[in-house]
């Protein structure tokens, strides 16, 4: 399994010759449609609390922030309008698209969100379908009695499970047998965006290993006729007040769950779809198995105020993805040192604790800082021993530390814009920011562990690319995150023998050029406010 899963791997890479096998051209008529919805199904509007009613932007990465609100229909609505729910609507000529809180390759949005809610928020026990155009639930199933009342009690009090799935075909449609990796690059990023909207609330989110990913799939609906475009769950979160240790779901409670009659039929998402073979192999082969319940250690960080009054919520709504940068703005070290330190898990247990140790360390291209010399730079999270850094890797590389506090060695002193763009598919704003990065993972390490941990990196590459989103729009800049790199060229670049490191994620920030033909609208017609009581 492991050897199939390094095939797909080598088959997905992008090459200075060749691209990775995809569709070499969009068939418009053919493009998804943008939402999943469920016709038929009862809708639950949701309320929206105005931008300024918010907790500091800092505080909210240390833990799960003051008491644990009370899981109700506002506390709800809050966690999904701060998280996966619109962010405004783009308008050019004829052409209107929405943007999201989370971000997605090519604004495509593969990953969906369904939650398992006890009783409390109505009389019986739900499964919903969020519904992000409407900012609204999708009722497919009440829970009777007997199986609300098993959820209930199989729950710690005050929290529920939210699942997320994956549309493969979203992706496929654009990118062919890559899309596999950018799906998990989304996971992540939804990951991400959700603990940070939770850890506003006073909960926590932490990924359950207790039940396989196929049998999620029925506990979730998503194995039932009706789905033209295959659906497939990715991870079961629990989210709530902080727990010190994963609890188990009873099998009759997941048997119930997975023959509860469902009301709504999926919409099909495109007139016709083309099948990716490799695509739907690695998917099966990656699924995890059921897990042992892991311990969840209660990580709290001190707060390290870096943007004080900076306020959360107006910052996570107004996240942009940048299309081109000036190429002339810089920053000061003590910014990018900012940064980095967010990244730290140690710094970061929100949203990094969710899933465990680091796998991912980075690769930092220095292009404008002031009080750092322009080069390649390395971050060591925690991926690797810091003495067992440089085994495997080029001999020349320097290893010289940069910073007093944060593990950031320099490997080589030059000017790197040309090799940054060159990288990243010739893009030049990789280019253009203040700087780039290679988001490198332990590959090898991974796969010995089962291939079903091979997603599991992407996740943290989301995660990661997630907070420097954040980190950008804080300071007044913008990021993006790229998908399309030369991935044997980054690792030529490191001189690696071995398949240990891996290129999975590329990002770059900077002073973003915003196209001024389009035309900026609000995310909902109008804000719902809960009644006053």
């Amino acid at each position: 399994m492991s050897d199939a899963v390094r095939a797909y791997h080598a088959l997905s890479k992008h090459h200075p010759e060749r691209f990775a096998p995809g569709p070499g051209q969009l068939d418009w008529a053919t493009q998804p449609a943008p939402f999943r919805r469920y016709a038929g199904a009862r809708l639950l509007e949701l309320w929206q609390r105005p931008l300024e009613e918010t907790p500091p932007y800092d505080l909210v990465f240390a833990g799960p922030l003051g008491q644990p609100a009370p899981l109700n229909r506002e506390s709800l609505s809050q966690l999904l309008y701060d998280s996966l729910a619109i962010s405004a609507w783009k308008e050019a000529g004829a052409s209107k698209w929405a943007l999201r809180v989370n971000p997605s390759s090519g604004n495509l949005h593969p990953t969906e969100a369904y939650l398992l809610l006890p009783p409390g928020l109505e009389e019986s026990g739900l499964l919903a379908h969020y519904a992000p155009d409407a900012h609204a639930l999708e009722i497919r199933a009440e829970l009777p009695g007997p199986l609300a009342a098993q959820l209930a009690a199989a729950l710690p009090p005050g929290g529920f499970l939210l699942g997320l799935a994956s549309v493969p075909w979203r992706e496929a449609w654009k990118y062919g047998e890559r899309a596999y990796r950018y799906c998990q690059h989304d996971l992540g990023h939804a990951l991400a965006a959700l603990a940070v909207a939770a850890s506003a609330l006073g909960w926590q989110v932490r990924v359950l290993g207790g039940v396989a990913q196929e049998r999620l799939d029925g506990v979730l609906g998503l194995d039932r006729p009706g789905f033209v475009e295959g659906e497939y769950a990715d991870a079961l979160l629990w989210v709530g007040p902080a727990q010190a240790r994963e609890f188990s779901l009873d099998p009759t409670l997941l048997d119930g769950l997975a023959a509860l009659e469902l009301h709504g039929s999926p919409n099909r998402l495109s007139r016709q779809q083309r099948h990716w073979p490799e695509l739907e192999r690695v998917h099966g082969l990656c699924r995890a198995p059921r897990q042992p319940l892991a311990e969840w250690p209660l990580i709290e960080a001190a707060a390290r105020v870096d943007n004080p009054g900076l306020p959360l919520r107006p910052l996570l709504h107004r996240r942009r993805s940048a299309q081109s940068m000036d190429g002339r703005s810089g920053i000061q070290a003590e910014l990018l040192l900012a940064w980095l330190r967010r990244l730290m898990p140690e710094h970061s247990p929100v949203p990094f604790a969710s899933l465990g140790t680091p796998q991912v360390d980075l690769l930092l291209f220095v292009h404008r800082v002031q009080g750092l010399e322009p080069g390649l730079y390395w971050l060591a999270r925690g991926a690797v021993a810091e003495t067992e850094l440089a085994e495997g890797l080029r001999q020349d590389f320097l290893w010289q530390r940069a910073s007093d506090e944060l593990p950031l060695y320099r490997l080589l002193q030059g000017d790197a814009r040309g090799l940054a763009g060159f990288l990243s598919c010739g893009q030049d704003i990789a280019a253009d920011g203040c700087v780039a990065l290679a988001m490198l993972a332990r590959f090898d390490a991974a796969l010995e562990q089962g291939a079903w941990h091979y997603p599991r990196l992407y996740w943290e590459c989301g995660q990661i690319g997630q907070v420097l989103y954040l980190e950008a729009e804080a300071a007044g800049l913008s990021g993006t995150g790229i998908g399309c790199y030369f991935d044997d060229s980054v690792h030529e670049l490191l001189e690696m023998a071995d398949s240990r490191w891996q290129s999975l994620y590329h990002f770059t920030i900077g002073r973003a050029l915003w196209d001024e033909r389009l035309t900026t609208l609000p995310a909902y017609p109008e804000l719902r406010r809960p009644p006053r009581p």
